[in-house]
């Protein structure tokens, strides 16, 4: 019986043992699997937590705040030269927009926002409106004004002492010269028209009239030897003849040129003066406003006003002009690109940035990466835990 029973006993024995290896094995395993990829969980956590410093007893716990938050700072500065170094470089960025494929269609783009800014049916005043600009057509007229006005006074500070010979071009002077006998024909055709016809004799006579009233009894004298005929009848043929003479365009030709040669020496100051600076100013602004009509220009539609040369605008000044912007951005773009100053851009915004939001941010994009990493943990925990199990049942 004995000798049954106890092979029996054996038996169950050590199926029993067996039994208890297998359960500390697989507990060990459970426990290091729980602890790998818990610890794992708590590192990845407190990348990010806690947010704040936290103080016992007025003394700051280690590792908190948490990794990020710590060196949210140095990270902005390191993420701000990774950027700039790495990521966004000036050679990279042009050669990604400028290069003829983005040129190309840059000028297509340009050129279609153009035509459709030129053939609007709108006025160049309204459009002003809309940006903001209220009664443009008035401020433009008065800020031309104000230029052309300013010229003026520039031009007149630095040419005050000159005389009109200096500041008239030589050939104008010349001009004005040879000029001088047909503004003396003139003159004398028109005197003679003007006395020749009823208008200018009654003229003459009230002149007569006028001149004798202060004499007396002259013109009884005169009227003694004249007869019955009238003064005026004597003396208007004599002037009409006097204007047919040639010497008297010569004459007058003669005088014009003296007088021309004495009104070249006036300097400008002089001739100011003697029109009157005020006098001057209002008539700058008068001819401004009558030889530029900013207020009339401005109302009309900008496709009327465009409409000669739109298409030239279009086809040949947009691709001219976005080459030359192009081939200005290829010169300037590393000065233009190092004083966007990208870095500190990139520093300030990481430096403010809500470190819950970046950690959102964070586990969104790494939400199946960072699950792995926890169960890699746990994988390496319940692998550690079998060695660990089997390490001490053997010694045990």
């Amino acid at each position: 019986m004995e000798r049954v029973i106890s092979p029996l006993f054996q038996a169950i024995k050590g199926e029993i043992i067996m039994d208890e290896f297998w359960v500390k094995i697989l507990f060990m395993v459970v426990v290091g699997a729980v602890i790998g990829g818990f610890t794992n969980l708590l590192a990845i956590r407190m990348l990010f937590r806690p947010y704040k410093p936290i103080f016992i007893f007025g003394k700051q716990v280690p590792l908190t705040p948490g990794l990020i938050p710590k060196r949210q700072d140095e990270l902005a500065k390191q993420l701000g030269k990774l950027v700039v170094d790495h990521l966004i470089t000036p050679e990279s960025i042009q050669s990604k927009v400028i290069n003829d494929a983005s040129i190309k269609n840059m000028k297509i783009f340009v050129q279609s926002e153009v035509k459709k800014a030129l053939s609007t049916e709108k006025s160049t005043a309204q459009l002003l409106d809309q940006l903001g600009m209220k009664n443009s057509s008035l401020t433009m007229e008065q800020r031309l004004q104000t230029f052309v006005l300013g010229k003026y006074e520039t031009w007149l500070l630095e040419n005050r002492k000159k005389s009109l010979q200096e500041i008239i071009p030589l050939n104008i002077q010349q001009k004005a010269l040879k000029s001088i006998p047909d503004i003396s024909q003139y003159i004398v055709t028109k005197g003679k028209e003007y006395f020749n016809s009823t208008e200018g004799k009654g003229r003459l006579e009230e002149m007569l009239d006028d001149f004798f009233k202060e004499r007396g009894k002259m013109i009884n004298l005169i009227q003694m030897f004249i007869g019955n005929e009238k003064l005026i009848d004597k003396i208007q043929p004599e002037i009409i003849k006097f204007f047919d003479q040639s010497r008297t365009v010569d004459l007058l030709s003669v005088i014009m040129e003296k007088e021309l040669r004495n009104l070249e020496k006036w300097d400008i100051d002089k001739v100011e003066s003697l029109i009157g600076k005020e006098t001057i100013g209002t008539l700058i602004k008068e001819k401004t406003g009558e030889w530029i009509p900013v207020a009339s220009i401005m109302e009309k539609p900008v496709r009327e006003l465009t409409a000669n040369f739109a298409d030239t605008i279009v086809n040949k000044g947009v691709p001219i002009f976005v080459e030359k912007a192009a081939d200005y951005l290829i010169v300037h773009f590393q000065p233009l690109f190092q004083k966007l100053h990208l870095d500190d851009i990139v520093e300030e915004q990481v430096s403010s940035f809500s470190v819950s939001r970046l950690e959102e941010m964070v586990v969104s994009i790494t939400k199946k990466e960072l699950s792995m990493i926890t169960y890699l943990g746990a994988l390496l925990g319940g692998i550690i835990g079998l060695f660990q199990g089997f390490v001490t049942v053997l010694l045990g």
